[in-house]
């Protein structure tokens, strides 16, 4: 594939970011006006960027990006879909709890927050981690495997992180478009991401292709091909997981979700997640405590998750129960409701939860959904299984927040004020 399949923007417009990850490589992201003005003990011309001697230090970059993006996507999502609400009054806060969006001003904070900001973000980060992704395959397709001898696990592992990218994109955005080109729909994201999650796993090995099997079966899902995301879930092995790791270093290197709900106390887990039971028995996926302590304009109390008890807690990218709810969608399918109880009692079994039992398709569907908001809570999943599921919304549209806000039905972000300026193919 050539470069340009992979995007045209200039080398210059992230030097600076891939400076910085010269000097800390599992340093995540920041906006691009702030790593231009960091000072690097060395600097990176544009020039250097497309000589084989900096295939790592763009692979390194790439995975930084990736994971910057994905977990502040999984803030981002957590708040507007149904995890987290809204425990400060705070204006931007207010709008990602009560899912109303607009393409500028304080509802398109979607689209100008970045990593290691005060809040989510979606737009900057994810468009950023794409980007440089499909530059670095550019680079690593033109380069010879003599000047680059890890070319093919180079390759397969940026074509992972690339997959992931489009899929959030797809999952995110009501539309995309990409290197200013036309406005396309989700479909084409999710399809742009089986591509590259093909590359990864037709040339990686190990957790880098399991980690693609995975991103390729959550795609095809995405897209309704529910068989044909079994088919490449069934080959990930059990125990599989993929993490993405976070430190106490930099505003930029913590794990976002844990600054948002124990550290500014900003977000409290929604109603409709507390005290989760499964037959009699409390949900340990789904746990979360009374901090006791409250927001100090709001009075509101904070209740925190477990799941993520320190700065440095790591963020599940990709598992194998992931790759075992969607086969069990596939049975139910399929009709083999007693297969898809079968993953669903091995799912119980690992975490001490009692066995499921039922025949009625409804119910068994009902308790697959489940098990995704359980298995991958707040992991950036939940905000497209409302959409995909028709989850009912709490609170419902129309309904008052305790702010006085009222809440709408925005379930995905639309293109930004930004994208509209900026690209002429798109009025």
């Amino acid at each position: 594939m050539s470069r340009g399949a992979y995007g045209s923007r200039t080398v210059v417009r992230f030097t600076a970011a891939l400076a910085l990850g010269s000097v800390l490589v599992l340093g995540g992201c920041d906006s691009l006006d702030s790593l231009l003005s960091v000072d690097a003990p060395s600097r990176v011309v544009a020039s250097d960027l497309t000589k084989p001697s900096a295939a790592g230090l763009l692979v390194s970059s790439v995975a930084n990006e990736l994971r910057c993006a994905a977990a502040w996507y999984a803030a981002a999502s957590a708040l507007t879909g149904m995890e987290w609400a809204d425990a400060s009054n705070n204006s931007v806060t207010n709008i990602w709890d009560s899912r109303n969006h607009d393409t500028s001003g304080y509802g398109a904070q979607y689209a100008n927050a970045d990593c290691g900001s005060s809040q989510p973000a979606v737009y900057k980060p994810l468009s950023r981690a794409r980007w440089i992704a499909d530059y670095t395959l550019g680079n690593l397709t033109e380069w010879a495997a003599s000047d680059v001898p890890e070319k093919a696990a180079y390759t397969a592992e940026v074509s992972m992180y690339a997959g992931y990218a489009y899929t959030l994109f797809g999952e995110a955005m009501c539309s995309v478009a990409f290197d200013g080109g036309p406005e396309q729909t989700r479909a084409d994201s999710w399809n742009l991401a089986v591509a590259r999650f093909d590359a990864a796993i037709s040339g990686g090995s190990g957790d880098i292709q399991n980690a693609a099997r995975v991103g390729k079966a959550r795609a095809l899902l995405n897209l309704g091909k529910t068989s044909d995301a079994a088919s490449v879930a069934s080959n990930v092995p059990a125990g599989f997981k993929f993490e993405l790791q976070f430190s106490a270093d930099a505003s930029v290197t913590k794990n976002p979700l844990w600054l948002q709900n124990h550290d500014y106390n900003s977000v409290t887990i929604a109603d409709t997640r507390k005290d989760q039971m499964v037959g009699g028995v409390a949900d340990p996926r789904i746990a979360v405590t009374n901090s006791g302590v409250a927001h100090p304009t709001t009075g509101i109390v904070v209740w925190t998750a477990d799941k993520f008890p320190a700065v440095s807690s790591p963020l599940e990218l990709a598992t194998w129960e992931e790759a075992q709810l969607i086969k069990a969608e596939a049975e139910h399918a399929a009709g083999n409701l007693a297969a898809a109880v079968t993953i669903i009692n091995t799912l119980h079994t690992n975490a001490g939860l009692p066995a499921f039992a039922s025949t009625d398709a409804q119910e068994v569907m009902d308790q697959i959904v489940y098990e995704r908001s359980a298995e991958m809570f707040l992991e950036g999943h939940h905000l497209y299984d409302i959409t995909r599921y028709s989850i009912p919304l709490v609170p419902a549209v129309g309904t008052y927040s305790p702010f006085g806000d009222t809440f709408g039905n925005d379930l995905c972000f639309k293109l930004p004020a930004t994208e509209f300026q900026n690209n002429e193919n798109i009025g």
